[in-house]
């Protein structure tokens, strides 16, 4: 059975996203460190659902509601820390409520996260979903070269195989790590079937 790649978006429109809220509208500030946070640590909603204040450093998240109960820490860009920054300089975080609220009190629910990132996907015309910016950040990755087992245990994957899929799309990186596992021949060039092209 061929397994169907994920869909992603590039490093250029991730940018874009992020980028995208109006951060002089009431929910624009919480909305660019959402997608900023999506894009550069690609938790999953539940995950992002589930952040409290403290789980934020400055260059580490901190994820306790992983799936199957797992744990794990993922590193932070300065960029989502600068927008998380910003978010809760205007909105200061609250004793015993999630980092992300949709109101005084009340954190936000996995169907309202999908709705924000739908609603900015569909107005540049980008594939939508949570999901899609989390396969983004992890083909993002594999492309810069981090090693597959840390994209794991970022991704918090319990198989490698359901890490490996990212391999499909993220082109350069694949190439890399066939150039890593060719074999050196006698004389210190590298043997290939059919020469190296």
């Amino acid at each position: 059975m061929i397994r169907k790649l994920p869909k992603y978006l590039t490093e250029a429109q991730m940018v874009d996203l992020v980028r995208a809220p109006d951060l002089f509208s009431p929910e624009g500030l919480r909305d660019r460190a959402i997608l900023a946070m999506l894009c550069a640590t690609a938790v999953r909603a539940s995950e992002l659902c589930g952040l409290m204040p403290g789980d934020v450093m400055p260059d580490l998240v901190f994820v306790r509601q992983g799936k199957f109960g797992h744990q794990r820490y993922i590193p932070i860009s300065p960029a989502a820390h600068r927008a998380l920054g910003a978010y809760l300089l205007r909105h200061p975080a609250e004793a015993g409520v999630p980092l992300f609220r949709t109101g005084p009190g009340r954190g936000l629910t996995r169907r309202r996260l999908h709705k924000i990132v739908d609603r900015y996907c569909l107005a540049l015309k980008l594939t939508r979903g949570v999901h899609t910016l989390r396969s983004s950040a992890a083909t993002r990755w594999l492309n810069k070269g981090i090693n597959i087992q840390f994209v794991r245990a970022m991704l918090g994957h319990v198989r490698l195989a359901t890490t490996a899929v990212y391999l499909g799309v993220a082109h350069t990186a694949l190439v890399a790590e066939y150039r890593r596992c060719l074999v050196p021949g006698p004389a210190g060039a590298v043997a290939t079937a059919g020469g190296d092209r």
